[in-house]
């Protein structure tokens, strides 16, 4: 009778627990969470005490089959026996349910001052979201202190919108280069002193809050800094003194100021931008990448920047044919840029006629990216407006002489028309000498492909021999990415028009490589 496996195992030497503690504590950290590790001690004796000498404890309620606050507690109450310096705490309770009972400030703060001891790396607290209440709940919060943190590296506290975060007055926090928190009320004169005085060595900043606690004008004076992610509510002012500053992204202030000569990158995700309230001091007029939420009221940021390298632009334009027509008016002048991509455009008119206008304002593009939900808009052509008029698609005053590469994703069942095909028909009949390589992107959610509209795409194709061109189709469901090629080279020869995963693909292109 053969051996029953299971039973064969039951008699057979522990070989893992004669392991050095060394491999099996890095055996440990390959596990997805601490509480995962803490279960290997039903394997052995010697296992139990194992977990304690990890340098990395990861508190995720997504991965332990039993989450909860009092885990947390356990797991960090055991490591302290150890004294061993932690690289890296991460509390994760955000998937927990809204209210949380039992996250009180009193027992956050007993984990931050295990940080304050311990931990010599990465520190990260993610609380669950408070339920929204109204302004008496806000002034019931309590205060949670901050402690200081000798050798922590980088900070992020998402603290769910349940206390009012109090910053240290002294006290450096001499290792730290990253700090980011969410979801907390914190003073400005705090943050502001905190950074200055107390964060030498801080390189990136990223504040996502309500409003402040006191002050709605705050300062930022820092000479190691090289990012700034700034999102305030109700902020009136800000101020900006960080010579080193590379990136910015900003939203909320009714005034800036920024004094950063080496920026490099901004993303501008406010409504406006007046010229006499946002101001650049001492910056070029040349930008790595520029991102912005562009219509009429921050048409003028275009204008500060004379080029940039990557401009990315997020469109809204509001219903009717006069706001159509001011978008027009305001946008008249765009940076020369050598990537364009429009990332999206949040409007009730056409969008083949606002692409078309950019591409005419534009100079210098050599490569364009467009995220499309929409191609035409019903009511539009219903009513007359102008961004359904002949003229609006008109090609022979576009001239991008520097254009090699266009790249169009379709990323919703709605771009699915004939409009596709006119449109990838519009932007071939511009003038684009060095136009190389074409590829659609579209979603595959939609149950039918259609077939007839690749054939017409590929029939105007056809007509060059001097680009590539490609349409894929990624499916969701299926988890898999489906692709229709054409390949236009001097030899002419052409692939044929088919749907096939891509390993099938591949198996196509190596057969013909000769």
């Amino acid at each position: 009778m053969a051996t029953v496996p299971g039973h064969r195992r039951l008699h057979e030497a522990d070989r893992i627990s004669a392991l050095p503690d060394e491999l099996l504590v890095h055996i440990l950290h390959r596990l997805a969470s601490t509480p995962a590790a803490v279960r290997t001690g039903v394997l052995s004796r010697r296992w139990r005490r194992l977990w304690a000498e990890l340098t990395e404890l990861r508190l995720d309620s997504v991965l332990s089959p039993v989450p909860g606050i009092d885990t947390v507690d356990v797991a960090l109450a055991a490591a302290c026996t150890s004294l061993r310096a932690v690289t890296r705490l991460r509390v994760s309770l955000d998937h927990l349910p809204p209210y949380g009972g039992g996250v009180s400030a009193s027992r956050v703060a007993s984990w931050l001052w295990f940080a304050a001891e311990l931990v010599a790396g990465d520190l990260c607290i993610l609380l669950p979201p408070e339920a929204t209440g109204g302004a008496e709940e806000e002034e019931e919060q309590e205060d949670l202190h901050l402690p200081v943190c000798e050798r922590v590296t980088e900070i992020t506290l998402w603290l769910g919108g349940r206390f009012r975060l109090r910053l240290p007055a002294a006290g450096t926090f001499s290792a730290l280069t990253y700090l980011n928190i969410r979801g907390a009320r914190v003073d400005g004169p705090e943050l502001e002193e905190f950074v200055f005085c107390w964060c030498p060595c801080l390189e990136e900043l990223a504040v996502r809050l309500p409003r402040f606690l006191a002050g709605s004008e705050v300062c930022i004076r820092s000479d190691s800094l090289r990012r700034l992610d700034f999102h305030i509510e109700d902020m009136r002012q800000l101020e900006v003194a960080a010579p080193r500053l590379e990136r910015l992204s900003l939203l909320n202030a009714v005034e800036a100021y920024i004094a950063a000569p080496e920026l490099e990158e901004v993303v501008w995700e406010d409504e406006s931008f007046d010229p006499l309230r946002h101001q650049f001091a001492g910056a070029g007029r040349h930008l790595r990448r520029l991102v912005v939420a562009l219509s009429s009221p921050t048409a003028a940021l275009l204008q500060r920047f004379d080029t940039v390298d990557e401009l990315s632009v997020d469109i809204s334009i509001p219903y009717g044919a006069k706001e159509y027509t001011r978008f027009l008016e305001d946008v008249d002048m765009i940076p020369s840029c050598a990537v364009l991509v429009v990332q999206s455009i949040s409007t009730s008119h056409g969008s083949i006629p606002i692409v078309l206008h950019l591409l005419r304002r534009s100079t210098g593009i050599k490569k364009l990216i467009i995220y499309l939900e929409f191609m035409v808009n019903g009511l539009c052509r219903l009513l007359g407006c102008p961004c359904d008029l002949p003229e609006s698609r008109r090609t022979d005053d576009i001239n991008p002489d520097s254009l090699d590469e266009v790249e169009i994703n379709l990323i919703s069942d709605e771009a699915w028309s004939d409009e596709q095909a006119e449109f990838v028909e519009l932007l071939l009949g511009c003038k684009a000498p060095v136009l190389k390589k074409v590829v659609i992107n579209m979603s595959c959610s939609c149950p039918f492909v259609r077939e007839d509209m690749f054939e017409k795409i590929r029939e105007m194709c056809l007509l060059s021999n001097r680009f590539e061109f490609s349409v894929v189709c990624v499916g969701e469901e299926r988890e898999e990415s489906y692709s229709t090629v054409v390949i236009h080279n001097g030899m002419k020869r052409h692939l044929p028009l088919e749907l096939m995963t891509f390993a099938s693909l591949l198996e196509h292109e190596i057969s013909h490589v000769h």
